[in-house]
């Protein structure tokens, strides 16, 4: 089952005084890392290590649902969660390896990049880096791929978590995290999270499901 995402023609106000007609798969007209919106809080899952009880709680989310940032290796050795992902219909993304002093090459994001699209069978609406960090040569590259670059304005932790307008609110599912996957469904049961369209412009991206 293939999701399309229908492609919404929105206004942004990139400068003072000038108005620029962006399509939702493309949200700026140069390469731009959004980490911050306006309308309420966005919620993404950086995923890169299948941790015991995950399965069972990505079973369990509802709509919304958050965004999930897919490690490529991840993706490769996990098809069983993949399909379970794309049955429900998740929106993902493609999580990237360190960027810092231009570790994470070109040649690796595209080889990273076509995994991606081996198993969703389209391109990422969103990319970023494990370390938030983007070489001026990588940014360029993913926006050439009319791919959004992503960053999150704050990383999800129980004792320091304030709700704040705009944020984009990220819980790091790393090899070294120790999940409490009970507080997170918590979480996510309490605040409202909105799509990261729908807080950057305002708007809900609409999704059409195509029958096999």
């Amino acid at each position: 089952m293939a999701t399309v995402v229908l492609v919404v023609i929105v206004t942004l106000f990139v400068y003072p005084q000038r108005e620029s007609i962006i399509s939702v798969f493309r949200m700026t007209d140069e390469p731009l890392i959004i980490s911050k919106g306006n309308y309420g809080q966005s919620l993404i899952v950086e995923l890169s290590f299948s941790h015991e009880g995950l399965e069972e709680w990505l079973q369990s989310l509802k709509q919304p649902y958050p965004l999930l940032m897919l490690d490529a290796d991840w993706i490769a050795r996990s098809p069983k969660i993949v399909e379970q992902i794309k049955k429900q219909n998740m929106p993902t993304g493609l999580l990237g390896k360190q960027g810092a002093e231009n570790s994470y090459s070109i040649e690796q994001f595209n080889k990273d990049l076509k995994i991606y699209e081996k198993h969703f069978n389209n391109k990422p609406l969103w990319f970023m880096t494990s370390d938030y960090e983007f070489g001026t040569n990588l940014q360029q590259a993913v926006f050439d791929q009319e791919i959004n670059l992503l960053s999150p304005s704050m990383i999800y932790a129980k004792n320091n978590y304030q709700k704040t307008d705009g944020a984009i609110l990220s819980l790091k599912l790393h090899e070294k995290s120790k999940p409490n996957f009970e507080e997170y469904t918590k979480l996510i049961e309490t605040e409202k999270f909105v799509s990261i369209e729908e807080n950057v412009f305002g708007y809900t991206i609409k999704t059409k499901k195509i029958p096999e």
